[in-house]
């Protein structure tokens, strides 16, 4: 009798479990849906703390019904993003960092692998040179890296309190939410892979122009 019950029991909380999943997944999607289609933020703290309960789940769930799974990548991003908008605006350039992925690069790029990334020359052969230029402008460090150990390294080193991030959905969003606490904003590639990936340079520039003192700097003044 004992053991009917201990079973009847554990029944009855896996199934409660599991209805309090499918809650918590509906209000991740439903708030998700309104930030990526609508661009309106909703209840910003509980979807942070749904996205970041449900998010393996609706990962699996996706892949296993064969959808984007990168919506739930996006959202998450987005999500910090907004969040950290107002916070990131009023950081001084020089408080500010730029993580670029070395997928970027040209294939023939002339640059070479250093202590802290790679050293971009500015050889115009891609959109990295842009961004540095502008960077170094307006006092923002770059960091092209081909890994998250020198993404590592530079935190050991280099002492900043807002970070510009460039990765495909899924590497920003886990280095978005590592990185929560130094005030993170993120771009992430129209097109990933190994090798000649893009990204939206405007967008990156925006990011660069919202930092103290505000800016507008022009993509097309730096080609």
């Amino acid at each position: 009798m004992i053991t009917i019950n201990f079973y009847t029991l554990l029944g009855q909380v896996i199934v409660i479990l599991f209805i309090i999943l499918l809650i918590l997944i509906s209000i991740t999607l439903i708030l998700g849906y309104y930030l990526i289609r609508r661009n309106k933020l909703i209840f910003p703290s509980l979807l942070l703390f749904t996205h970041s309960l449900t998010y393996p789940a609706i990962k699996r769930i996706l892949i296993y019904l064969k959808f984007n799974d990168l919506i739930i990548d996006q959202i998450g991003i987005d999500l910090r993003n907004k969040v950290n908008q107002d916070k990131f605006s009023k950081l001084d350039a020089k408080d500010v960092i730029m993580v670029l992925p070395h997928c970027l690069r040209a294939t023939n790029c002339p640059a070479i692998l250093g202590e802290s990334g790679i050293e971009c020359v500015c050889c115009g052969k891609c959109c990295i040179g842009t961004i540095k230029k502008i960077s170094n402008e307006k006092g923002i460090d770059v960091y092209i890296v081909p890994g998250s150990t020198f993404i590592k390294n530079v935190i050991k080193k280099r002492s900043f309190k807002g970070v510009i991030g460039v990765a495909c959905p899924v590497d920003l969003n886990v280095s978005m939410t590592s990185l929560e606490s130094f005030t993170p904003q993120g771009v992430y590639l129209l097109k990933d892979g190994c090798i000649n990936t893009i990204v939206d340079v405007d967008e990156v520039i925006d990011l660069i122009n919202i930092t103290q003192p505000h800016t507008n700097y022009k993509k097309e003044d730096y080609i």
